[in-house]
């Protein structure tokens, strides 16, 4: 699409104006579901048909369905430029569209739920849902026989469901709809998308790992896990870019109703709680991050690397950069303590660092830049234990579910004025 913005009308200017700032706590929000889904209507509602600079013009619901998906979680960029539809219109016809707006917002919701709000009736409600879900456009959860569903952000959610549809147009599509604006979106939205966990118990300086932080504890009081392949290297195959470390694929974990959504979806295969921590100890021996999605219930667990893995690859390009982001400090729960009178000068650390971010200084010892995760590998290879990770004063408190994750985010986001 080679598209240009329509005039903005008014009442657009108007529900695009930001609020005073507010200083935000990741612990608590500011902004009710009732408030933040009364600005999402006002955003959305303002939306007409999209003109482009070759006359095709993009139909009002599209417009409308992104814009309602630039108000979940971190959203799909806040910026329109000529190719943010793009993705939309590749996997939502227009009814599809118009069902997405008709739906109740940022919560779960019933086919009841979704027929009383939009006056259609209750079976063909359930079949929508359920049609969309099987497609990866909503999230679906089975409780006591009934089945549950949610809008989704674009990631985690719609981008990581539909893994099997990864072509060199489909990504391509994906990775243009951002604009300019993906690190603002992603990464100063005051929390972060994924947190780093440590690799083991080990690398932890005298206190106990944080059970939310212990992969192994995760994985024990979950009886449903499920692992898929990692959706950043399945989609850099899709367009040709070959894997410069040769990781392994097979490699993202979820857990709980996340993992029930993606072996019913034949997106995730059904695995034991042993073979999961298998897969994750690999993943540390072979010198990975292992990261968890922002919660409580921790229903994704990803294995990455940052010559691999978007996300980390960001990181490293960003650098010295990473210390302008207010995601920065809830990266990790954890700090990275040096004892220099231990250390020996080997220089073990700086190949083993993820993310490239140890060099060695004028004075022989490791030198670490912003981009360090506190992931706990280089303390892995210390052949002295003088790299140690201790856990924070001051820790902000997970939201519980990723649709609470989703909430928190975009609370943030609407609050201080970062969706148009």
């Amino acid at each position: 699409f080679g598209c240009t913005t329509k005039a903005s009308t008014a009442e657009e200017a108007a529900a695009a104006e930001p609020a005073e700032p507010v200083a935000a706590t990741p612990s608590g929000t500011l902004l009710t579901l009732a408030e933040m889904n009364e600005m999402r209507k006002q955003i959305v509602d303002s939306k007409e048909d999209y003109t482009c600079a070759d006359g095709t013009v993009i139909p009002a619901v599209y417009v409308k369905v992104r814009s309602l998906l630039d108000t979940i979680g971190n959203g799909v960029g806040s910026e329109v430029t000529d190719a943010s539809f793009g993705e939309v219109m590749y996997l939502f016809s227009e009814e599809d569209a118009q069902a997405y707006l008709e739906m109740p917002r940022g919560k779960y919701f019933t086919a009841t739920d979704f027929a009383v709000d939009a006056g259609h009736d209750e079976a063909e409600c359930l079949a929508i849902c359920e049609d969309m879900a099987a497609r990866g456009l909503l999230m679906r959860s089975r409780r006591g026989g009934v089945a549950y569903f949610h809008l989704l952000a674009e990631a985690h959610g719609i981008w990581e469901y539909n893994m099997y549809q990864y072509n060199a147009e489909y990504v391509t599509l994906h990775s243009q709809q951002w604009g300019t604006d993906i690190i603002a979106q992603l990464y100063n939205a005051d929390t972060c998308f994924y947190y780093a966990i440590p690799v083991n118990k080990e690398v932890i300086a005298e206190e106990e790992i944080l059970p939310y932080d212990d992969y192994e504890k995760i994985i024990g009081r979950n009886s449903v896990i499920a692992v898929s392949p990692c959706q950043c290297r399945l989609s850099h195959q899709a367009v040709g870019i070959a894997d410069p470390g040769n990781h392994p694929l097979e490699t993202c974990i979820t857990t709980g109703e996340e993992a029930e959504f993606y072996i019913e979806n034949g997106i995730g295969r059904q695995i034991t709680q042993e073979e999961a921590l298998t897969i994750l100890r690999r993943s540390v021996e072979v010198g990975m991050v292992l990261q968890s999605c922002h919660t409580k219930d921790t229903e994704v667990i990803c294995s990455c690397h940052g010559d691999c893995c978007d996300i980390l690859g960001s990181y490293v390009a960003l650098g010295e950069g990473m210390a302008d982001l207010n995601c920065l400090t809830n990266l990790s729960h954890y700090t990275l303590e040096h004892d220099k009178e231990a250390c020996i000068k080997c220089g073990t650390c700086q190949p083993r660092c993820p993310l490239f971010a140890i060099s060695i200084g004028e004075e022989g010892y490791p030198v670490v830049a912003s981009q360090c995760l506190r992931c706990g590998q280089c303390a892995t290879v210390c052949p002295v234990g003088a790299r140690k990770l201790v856990v924070k004063e001051d820790i902000y408190e997970l939201p519980q579910t990723l649709l609470d994750d989703y909430n928190l985010k975009a609370e943030y986001r609407l609050r201080n004025g970062m969706i148009h």
